[in-house]
């Protein structure tokens, strides 16, 4: 039962242990201070001042060590219970870290740029989506495809016949009788576009 309390509010503890170390440094600060200006006051030697400085420092620099190792405990605890969504695939966003790894070498160890990059999976399915709008034709969605995979170092598609299958796979029948099903070859496509330019 103690065991899984503690684990439940573990990040309680730390944040707790965090403020009580902040204001143990902050009050070691300030009654050293105050010591040394007594020392120097009382006509004590110089010193005895710096003695009492230098233990104050010394026991404010580790309360400091502590507070900072509880501060990074709770931050670690809060980011392992919080679940982050995935990060929005963006080519904008993932241009603007590569700029910035580029100019500023040790930010691309973070690989920000690929976090935000947009998968090949995304930019096929965008593609398509803009074939099946109308906003390419047949052939433009063929050489932006190649280009795409071509570019991504995917040779998945080598073969017209898979390509046109990708397009049947993608485009919406416009006929009532193949309504049911999507376009599995060539001729069905290109009848497809037919009937599109003429109605």
């Amino acid at each position: 039962m103690g065991v899984s309390w503690f684990s439940r509010n573990r990040h309680w503890l730390l944040l707790a242990l965090v403020a009580v170390t902040t204001v143990l440094v902050g009050g070691t600060v300030v009654v050293g201070l105050l010591s040394v200006l007594a020392a120097l006051a009382g006509g004590a030697g110089l010193g005895a001042a710096l003695g009492n400085a230098a233990l104050v420092l010394l026991i404010a620099a580790l309360l400091t060590a502590a507070d900072l190792a509880f501060a990074m405990a709770f931050l670690v605890t809060v980011a392992r219970r919080v679940s982050l969504p995935a990060p929005p695939e963006s080519e904008r966003i993932a241009n603007g870290f590569e700029r910035v790894e580029n100019v500023i070498p040790p930010v691309a160890r973070l690989g920000l740029s690929e976090t935000f990059a947009v998968s090949t999976e995304t930019k096929r399915e965008r593609l398509k989506q803009r074939y099946v709008d109308d906003e390419i034709t047949q052939v433009e969605y063929e050489q932006q495809l190649r280009a795409l995979l071509a570019a991504e170092g995917d040779d998945s598609i080598t073969d017209v016949d898979e390509l046109d299958a990708d397009l049947a796979a993608g485009r919406p029948s416009r006929t009532e009788e193949s309504a049911s099903n999507s376009p599995a070859d060539p001729g069905e496509i290109a009848d497809i576009d037919a009937e599109r330019e003429y109605s």
